[in-house]
């Protein structure tokens, strides 16, 4: 029987097997990365006036594209928020890991988007050599990434016409591991970061702001978020979730819908619940 790395490997060599071959996703790719966006962390971001909407704001326990294709569906232009490491495109994609950046890789266009030498040059090499966990506030937007498969346990390849286009942003939370370096997150050094959770939330308020700004920057109408370098990298969900909450009341008016999609299972519903507390 094969274990679930090896299901996942299977399940991203199929996908990257059809957007080499196939003719509407080779041309996306192209398009995606043609117009992909990298912005330092000292850039300023020319924030658009606000809509004022009055947005529906929500937390699941969805998988994020599965929460991103509901509102595609509705029409709307639409941001997901990709957990990212800061070193490897796609983190462990290639090795079967299935944290959340990695099951976006599975079942949509976005890796071969991150895996350009542009990327490297200005997001992971800088990142792998600054050595520092904590990692910063750079960001890259890819728009019109192709959602092709279900993002299920076991992501299944969508006829044509029900594949959906959406945005995302890759920012990499702060890496809170005891020994942060791994194969998945090289160049992170081999001790936890020392910082107490004053000073995470000073850190993470500045990130999740520039996260914001850049989603509303590009003119989009919902936004997927979600537990933020709460899983592999060990921040703690009541300290994201407020800073989330905070930043939520400045920006909502961008943005027709919100939703943070944080999936669960019952026996590990810590980071669901620390959102569905903090997010009114």
């Amino acid at each position: 029987m094969k274990d679930r790395r090896e299901i996942n490997i299977e399940v991203f060599e199929d996908t990257m097997k059809h957007y080499k071959s196939n003719p509407t996703l080779k041309a996306a790719v192209s398009n995606s990365v043609a117009n992909q966006k990298f912005t330092a962390a000292d850039e300023t971001v020319e924030l658009p006036q606000c809509a004022g909407y009055t947005p529906t704001v929500t937390v699941s326990g969805k998988r994020s594209l599965e929460a991103a294709v509901e509102y595609t569906k509705q029409g709307m232009k639409t941001c997901v928020l990709n957990f990212a490491s800061a070193s490897n495109p796609g983190g462990g994609v290639t090795l079967g890991a299935s944290a959340q950046e990695e099951s976006i890789c599975r079942c949509s266009t976005l890796y071969p988007c991150l895996n350009t030498g542009d990327m490297w040059s200005c997001f992971y090499t800088p990142h792998r050599q600054a050595e520092n966990p904590l990692y910063n506030n750079d960001c890259i937007y890819t728009p019109d990434v192709y959602v092709i498969k279900s993002d299920t346990s076991i992501p299944k390849l969508l006829p044509e016409s029900e594949w959906q286009k959406v945005n995302i942003i890759t920012c990499a939370a702060p890496n809170l591991r005891h020994k942060p370096s791994n194969c998945m997150n090289p160049g992170a050094g081999d001790k936890r970061a020392d910082i107490n959770d004053k000073e995470l939330a000073q850190l993470l308020t500045s990130r999740i702001r520039r996260i914001f700004e850049i989603a509303a920057a590009n003119g989009n109408e919902a936004l997927i978020l979600g537990a933020f370098g709460c899983g592999a990298f060990k921040n703690p969900p009541i300290v994201v979730a407020k800073v989330f909450a905070e930043q939520l009341q400045a920006f909502k008016g961008c943005f027709k819908a919100i939703e943070f999609s944080v999936f669960h299972t019952e026996r590990e519903a810590g980071n669901y619940n620390a959102f569905k507390a903090a997010i009114r």
